[in-house]
């Protein structure tokens, strides 16, 4: 039997791993946009949202549910529904992926004219079909693994699939653009096929091995008399708010791409300036917003099935205690990530994109590090609770706050500050919501006084990254030399001041450095 890992050095693998991909996804298309130009990024991309939608639907909410129930059946000493959790849902995924796959690639045609109205992505679309079928095993495999806290398979299955893919992508796209712009983006969209296999090839491997730990247990696998067709629709209500919860966020951004720019037109701001400041908003300070939540998510999937398990025991003091580490792990992160965005907002935007007013929106938008932070946790904690209802509809709520919040700020005096300030409002009213239904369900009380020591490091930091950064450049530093200098201080002194106050210890350092 695979040993349990903690869940915290399961988030540490999940982030690091997450960390590689993300890095491997922004890179290749430096060398893609080169050969393909503006052009055929643009069919490359068209075909992407519509397979990422259709992805979340079917299967976002598949591993979670997964994981939470096979917890849940191995605390209780049901292995042999464990086993047939993961085979009822494998056939299911299977039938699902296939049927959606076919029904992308026959219907590549009517996307491309009436959707995109772009009649060459028909070959981009039908290119990308397939991986919906490998990424659904895929998600099977992994909340499989999830299940029993072994988070290896999916980490490594994420670079195993995002190094073929990414190599695939340049590789085909180089081969095919001789034959055309619309070919080689279709090639480029098929990386995603090849790097679904890899990837999957990856997690039947770690199952083969994963299977022949398991048989030296001897006899018959103890199982409940509920049937396999009654375990498979357990998964299927638990995955459903969840991918539907998958769906809500995007669908919240599409709106912001409308409302925003018009509120801000309607202000005063001509078309290319409200779109400019869109773009400093969603393409800039968004962007560096998500890359603290690489961890935090990462917390997040590790933290459902120690949930789970320990909510089957019912045993509510661990229950306590594996909350409250996750929201501490959370915090550790997203607090100075915030800080330091806030802190050298505009010294961060002119140092990664050459623009320094792209700052303007980061600076409130920064705080939504943290209240994003705490909505991922709670909504992991209760989904581990086996309530992804809750989380749901308080997504819904948060996300028709924030829809708002941005008509209404934007066309204030707030201007492009307004949609960031509203992020931060709406997502903080989510979290309360979360965080209050989880208590009253499971009775967990939260650290205060903890929490308030990590807030003093924090601004102590922030107050020294600031300095740091002003000594810097009075010593006649680059600025942009002085803002890597100034982080890096940050990073230090941060660290310092956590082993000061006894929130970090070398024990700690070792059990995610031995994973």
């Amino acid at each position: 039997m695979v040993k349990k890992q903690n869940f915290l050095v399961g988030a540490f693998i999940l982030a690091v791993a997450g960390a590689v991909s993300k890095a491997l996804g922004a890179v290749y298309r430096i060398p893609l946009a080169r050969l393909i130009g503006g052009e055929g990024m643009g069919l490359y991309q068209m075909a992407y949202p519509i397979y990422t939608t259709i992805l979340a639907l079917a299967t976002a909410g598949v591993p979670v549910a997964i994981s939470v129930l096979v917890a849940r059946k191995e605390t209780e000493g049901l292995r042999g529904d464990s086993r047939r959790i993961f085979r009822v849902s494998l056939v299911g995924l299977a039938l699902l992926g296939l049927v959606l796959s076919i029904v992308v690639w026959q219907g590549a045609g009517f996307l491309a004219r009436n959707i995109l109205h772009e009649p060459r992505a028909v070959y981009p679309i039908m290119a990308i079909a397939p991986a919906i079928f490998f990424s659904g095993l895929m998600s099977v495999f992994r909340g499989y693994f999830q299940g029993y806290q072994w988070m290896v398979p999916t980490a490594v299955s994420q670079v195993v699939e995002q190094i073929f893919r990414v190599t695939f992508v340049l590789i085909l796209a180089y081969l095919l653009f001789p034959r055309g712009l619309e070919y080689a983006a279709a090639g480029a969209t098929f990386g995603a096929v090849v790097g679904g296999i890899a990837g999957l090839i990856f997690l039947l491997y770690s199952y083969i091995r994963f299977r022949r730990q398991m048989k030296r247990d001897s006899g018959v696998l103890p199982c409940s008399r509920e049937s396999s067709v009654e375990l498979g629709w357990q998964v299927v209500k638990l995955a459903v708010p969840i991918s539907f919860g998958a769906v809500v966020v995007p669908l919240v951004q599409m709106l912001d791409a409308v409302i925003v720019p018009g509120r801000l037109m309607a202000s005063g701001y001509s078309t290319s300036q409200a779109t400019a400041l869109y773009g400093q908003l969603s393409g800039m300070a968004s962007v560096l917003i998500n890359l603290p939540t690489i961890f935090t998510i990462a917390i997040a999937t590790s933290l459902v099935p120690a949930v789970s398990e320990v909510a089957a025991r019912k045993d509510w003091s661990e229950l306590r205690a594996r909350v409250n580490n996750g929201v501490r792990a959370a915090m550790l992160i997203s607090l100075p990530s915030a800080a330091g965005l806030y802190v050298l907002a505009r010294q961060i935007t002119d140092l990664l994109f050459a623009s320094p007013e792209a700052g303007i929106p980061l600076e409130p938008l920064a705080f939504s590090v943290i209240v994003l932070a705490a909505f991922q946790v709670s909504s992991a904690s209760l989904q581990g609770l086996a309530r992804p209802d809750i989380p749901l509809r308080n997504l819904i709520i948060t996300g028709l706050l924030k829809v708002f919040f941005n008509y209404y700020l934007t066309g204030t005096f707030l201007a492009i500050r307004g949609p960031a300030i509203g992020t931060v409002v709406a997502f903080f009213v989510g979290s309360c919501l979360n965080f209050y239904e989880l208590r009253k369900i499971s009775r967990v009380s939260f650290e205060g006084k903890r929490f308030i020591k990590l807030v003093v490091a924090t601004t102590l930091m922030g107050v020294g990254v600031k300095m740091a950064y002003q000594g810097f450049v009075a010593q006649g530093l680059y600025s942009y030399y002085s803002t890597v200098l100034a982080i890096g201080a940050g990073v230090l002194l941060y660290g310092g001041i956590l082993f000061v106050i006894r929130e970090l210890d070398i024990k700690t350092i070792r059990s995610l450095i031995k994973v």
